[in-house]
């Protein structure tokens, strides 16, 4: 993936979720979250760069539950792992972000889900 598609991956992502209307499969900007779908097993790393791409263009609420629930929550399930270090690095540093981990489920590894829930709370 380019830097060009990279950040027009990100822009419509973001696109996709800042409107109040509806949108289904058809939306022309749908490919976005199809995107992260296609690289969460395989591409951790690029989802990650996405997800924190997004969260610094101080997205909408509406954006940000969507990338909790979303992107984060399957890196969280599928590579909590190799991410937890990172994720509660971040959520030290960015209130922003500490928020955005309240949209996120539980996941099925509890010592990673646990670490989550402090990750919520450290400031």
């Amino acid at each position: 993936m380019t830097e060009e598609e990279f950040h027009n991956w990100v822009a419509a992502y973001i696109e996709i979720y800042s409107g109040k209307e509806e949108f289904d499969e058809f939306h022309p900007q749908y490919w976005a979250i199809e995107k992260f779908v296609d690289l969460e097993a395989d591409s951790p790393e690029i989802c990650w760069a996405a997800v924190l791409i997004i969260l610094r263009n101080n997205p909408d609420e509406r954006v940000l539950a969507n990338l909790a629930a979303g992107p984060l929550e399957e890196l969280i399930e599928l590579h909590g792992n190799d991410f937890i270090d990172r994720i509660e690095k971040e959520s030290r540093s960015s209130p922003l972000f500490r928020s955005m981990l309240q949209g996120v489920w539980e996941t099925t590894d509890e010592v990673i889900w646990n670490r989550v829930l402090k990750a919520r709370l450290d400031s």
